[in-house]
C-alpha cells in the first residue's frame, strides 16, 4: 500500500508513536471495551498472561494479550478497530507493549531484547513444572517433598526436658570454641575437617567442616579470583532498580570427600575442657572445589541476593526448593527459558529465607542460578525480581 492511500490514523501509527513525551496513564479498561474485549478472557487465559515487566514500581501494567477465546467462538478483531483503539491510546498519553504487528491467536508478543535499567522485559506464566539442570535431565530443580513448617511445642517442658535444654547449651559452648579456635590456628586460606568430642564418653564426635567464604567488596577482585579458582561466575546484572549497589561478592568452597570420623583420630589436636578434645585435619588443595558463588546488591539494608551453584548428574534432585503451606509456586518463561518462581509472601509464621524467589538453570554448563528477595524488609516486587533475571538470562 502507498503512503498516499494510508488513512490519517494508520498513516499515524506507521510513522511511529509520538507519545513519549507524555507520562504514562493506566488505559487498560477503556482499550479493552474498544476492542470489544471487556471480561472477555477465559480463566484458563487469564493465568497464563503475557506480561510486561516495568523498570520499575513506578511504571503500570496498561494492556494484557490482546487475544482471546470464549468458549468454542474465537473472537476477530477488525484491523481498524484495533488501529483505532490504538490510536485512542496513543492520543490519551498512554503507554503500551508493542506487539510484533500480526495478532493470531495463541500468539505470543516479541520481547524487546536483553533488559537493561530503564527497560522492560516481556514474561509468560505457567503452571509450576519441575525443570531439568542438566542436559541430561537425569537431576531437577522441583520442589521438596514436603513443606517447612513453624515448630511447635506438644507441652509444658517436663524436668527430663529442661535437664535436656541445658546440656544443649553446654555442648553447643563447646561447639562455638572449637569453631573459634579452628580460626586461630590455621592460616589464612587453609580449610579443615574437625571433630569435637567428649573423652569421658562412649559416643561419637560431631564431624564439622572450617570452610570460611572469600568475600570481595570489589567485582573485578571477585571475577580474577572466580577464574582463579574455577569457580561458576555471576556477571552482573544488566538491570537493577534504582538505588541497588553491589554490597559484597563472595565465593563458598566446598570438600570433594568429607573423611570419617576415626580418619581425624591421631591427627592435631586441643583440650576444650570439661572433657572435650578437638580433633583437625586440614585439607588439600586437591580435595577442595568451589562450586558456588554470589553477588549481594543492597539498597540501605535492604539487599537481593544472587547467585550460582553447579551440579551434576549424580545430586538428586539437583535444587530441592523449600515452600511453606502458603507458598505459591509458578513457572516464568522468559524468551523461551524456564524459571520457578516462589513467592512465599503470604507465611508469616516462618521465615524461609525468602519472600521472592527465582530459580533457573544453565543445563549445558550444570549451573543453578537464583535471584532471592528476603522476607524481613525487602521492596522489591516479583516484576524487578523477574527483570533482574532476564537480564542475567543467557
Amino acid at each position: 500500500m502507498g503512503k498516499r492511500e494510508l488513512t490519517l490514523e494508520e498513516q499515524f501509527l506507521k510513522d511511529g508513536d509520538r507519545s513519549a513525551h507524555w507520562n504514562s496513564v493506566d488505559v487498560h479498561e477503556p482499550v479493552m471495551k474498544a476492542l470489544g474485549l471487556e471480561g472477555a478472557l477465559t480463566a484458563e487465559e487469564d493465568e497464563n498472561l503475557l506480561q510486561t515487566l516495568p523498570p520499575s514500581g513506578e511504571a503500570p501494567k496498561v494492556m494484557r494479550r490482546m487475544e482471546t477465546r470464549t468458549g468454542r467462538r474465537q473472537k476477530r478483531i477488525p484491523v481498524k478497530g484495533w488501529a483505532a483503539a490504538v490510536l485512542a491510546l496513543v492520543l490519551l498519553g498512554g503507554g503500551y507493549t508493542q506487539f510484533s504487528g500480526k495478532l493470531q491467536q495463541g500468539a505470543e508478543a516479541q520481547s524487546s531484547g536483553e533488559v537493561r535499567q530503564g527497560a522492560g522485559a516481556q514474561y509468560k506464566v505457567l503452571p509450576y513444572q519441575p525443570l531439568p539442570a542438566t542436559a541430561s535431565g537425569g537431576t531437577l530443580i522441583e520442589k521438596a517433598k514436603e513443606p517447612l513448617k513453624p515448630y511447635i511445642l506438644s507441652a509444658e517442658p517436663g524436668a527430663d526436658d529442661e535437664a535436656n535444654r541445658k546440656e544443649n547449651i553446654f555442648y553447643n559452648e563447646k561447639y562455638s570454641k572449637g569453631a573459634a579456635l579452628m580460626k586461630e590456628l590455621l592460616l589464612p586460606g587453609q580449610y579443615a575437617t574437625y571433630v569435637i568430642g567428649r573423652e569421658d564418653r562412649e559416643e561419637e564426635g560431631s564431624m564439622n567442616m572450617y570452610r570460611p567464604p572469600m568475600l570481595f567488596k570489589d567485582y573485578t577482585a571477585y571475577k580474577t579470583s572466580v577464574e582463579a579458582h574455577n569457580a561458576p561466575i555471576l556477571e552482573q546484572p544488566a538491570y537493577l532498580p534504582e538505588g541497588y549497589a553491589l554490597d559484597e561478592a563472595i565465593i563458598n568452597p566446598s570438600f570433594l570427600k568429607v573423611p570419617d570420623v576415626q580418619e581425624l583420630e591421631g591427627g592435631s589436636s586441643k583440650d576444650l575442657g570439661d572433657h572435650f578434645k578437638l580433633t583437625w585435619r586440614v585439607e588439600k588443595a586437591e580435595n577442595i572445589a568451589y562450586p558456588y558463588s554470589s553477588l549481594v546488591y543492597k539498597k540501605g539494608e535492604v539487599q537481593v541476593r544472587i547467585s550460582a551453584s553447579r551440579v551434576d548428574d549424580n545430586q538428586y534432585p539437583a535444587d530441592p526448593l523449600s515452600w511453606s503451606e502458603k507458598t505459591k509456586m509458578e513457572n516464568i518463561e522468559i524468551n523461551g527459558k524456564q524459571a520457578v518462581f516462589s513467592d512465599d509472601s503470604d507465611n508469616k509464621e516462618l521465615d524461609l529465607g525468602y519472600k521472592y524467589k527465582l530459580v533457573w538453570s544453565d543445563p549445558d554448563a550444570k549451573v543453578i542460578y537464583h535471584v532471592i528477595a528476603g522476607q524481613e524488609n525487602t521492596e522489591l516486587t516479583k516484576d524487578e525480581l523477574i527483570g533482574i533475571a532476564a537480564s542475567m538470562m543467557k
